[in-house]
């Protein structure tokens, strides 16, 4: 199974991030150039256009050569070759939604470095170029699974690039000079683009095939837009700001002056802190909440049996904290929070770090509880909120 640090061995994680990690681009040779076959292939894609529902805009789109711009074509197959045909590159997004072993690999980049991952796949044809020079508002690794193709990578213009779709980037010119890198990549090759350097790619002299994993991070503005719906539950944080009469600024400007101290202030805080990294920690998944029919239904459930497996969902990250005032555990699931009262430590304890479990194994951790009318229940409860899903082969 594929993760960062095995994607850019011999190269250690600590190192990258000393030496790469938004500052300079990266080029890692394929010791093994079929590494990547288990990953993704032609066979993959076809995989995708046969028997996967694309929406043309939102799943599979078509790059102008050389253009920034998308193709306005139908929605059907034959444009789709007939495109191809005629040279243009193919996109398919959102590929971490659609096979779960790029599931996997995005989960667990985003398990490894706390930022989420997305990956999309880029089909090229000979001498063929899809994009002008341009640069991204994310981080970007290129695994060249099949074919070869040509990059060009320049220095950014402006530092740390914003949402540029939302129009929130800065046009500050293309950059002069000689890319700083000008490679090749075969097969099993990876290429590390920082976000904001410019780059583009011609595919060489056979059909390329590559996936593009990008990581967007959160930034401090991210940071301070959490904390602003954290403080909208304060009433000194709802007030009216101080009124202009007559262009007279002074009343206001001291009134903000005091909201800053304020601020300074919440740098001791904690439970503030703490309060946050536990959103950034369960908040970075790229995919929706894991479905796990008949259980969740809440009109069937099979945990019960004996043979019925739980286990967590694969993709999800999970923070558990406990209020000893309360005497409660508080799980916190991506956007969703759950108390449970009087439940044992040592039974959120192993039910959260075990691969799997069944309903017998749960009752031997907590054996002073009643299996069928405070196991079973806490067991359907958590299932059915999405918490624990029955085993199956996702």
């Amino acid at each position: 199974m594929f993760d960062l640090e095995t994607l850019l061995s011999p190269i250690t994680l600590e190192n990258f991030f000393k030496e790469f990690w938004t500052t300079k681009g990266l080029v890692l040779r394929a010791q093994n150039p079929d590494r990547f076959r288990s990953l993704f292939s032609w066979d993959d894609l076809n995989y995708l256009l046969n028997f996967h529902k694309l929406r043309f805009r939102d799943d599979i789109r078509f790059a102008a050569q050389g253009k920034k711009r998308l193709l306005d074509v139908p929605d059907t197959p034959s444009d789709w070759i007939k495109h191809c045909q005629e040279g243009y590159t193919m996109i398919i997004s959102q590929l971490h939604a659609r096979l779960p072993i790029i599931a996997s690999l995005a989960s667990k980049i985003e398990q490894e470095i706390g930022h989420r991952t997305q990956v999309n796949m880029y089909c090229s044809w000979p001498n063929q170029q899809g994009f002008d020079s341009h640069h991204d508002d994310h981080e970007v690794f290129i695994l060249q699974i099949e074919g070869t193709k040509k990059w060009y990578v320049s220095k950014g213009t402006y530092p740390y690039p914003l949402d540029k779709y939302g129009r929130h980037s800065v046009d500050t010119g293309e950059p002069e000079g000689a890319p700083y890198i000008e490679t090749v990549l075969n097969r099993g090759d990876i290429l590390y683009i920082p976000r904001g350097h410019w780059h583009h790619a011609v595919a060489c002299h056979e059909p390329s095939l590559h996936l593009t994993v990008g990581i967007t991070c959160r930034t401090g503005l991210f940071w301070l837009k959490w904390l602003a719906d954290e403080l909208i539950n304060d009433p000194q944080w709802r007030k009216n700001l101080p009124p202009v009469i007559h262009g007279d600024k002074k009343e206001l400007a001291s009134y903000i002056r005091n909201l800053f101290k304020q601020l300074a202030t919440l740098s001791t805080d904690e439970q503030l802190v703490q309060a946050y990294l536990t959103n950034h920690q369960v908040s970075q998944s790229s995919r929706n909440r894991e479905v796990s029919l008949p259980s969740q239904s809440g009109f069937y459930s099979s945990i019960e049996k004996q043979n019925t497996k739980l286990r967590r969902p694969k993709y999800q990250a999970v923070q558990i904290e406990y209020d000893s005032q309360l005497g409660q555990h508080r799980i916190t699931d991506g956007s969703k929070k759950i108390s449970l009262e009087g439940v044992p430590a040592k039974l959120i304890e192993n039910l959260f770090s075990s691969e799997f479990f069944t309903l017998a194994e749960a009752a031997s951790w907590a054996p002073h509880l009643d299996i069928d009318n405070e196991i079973a229940p806490l067991l359907r409860r958590l299932v059915e909120e999405g918490i624990f899903v029955e085993c199956s082969n996702l």
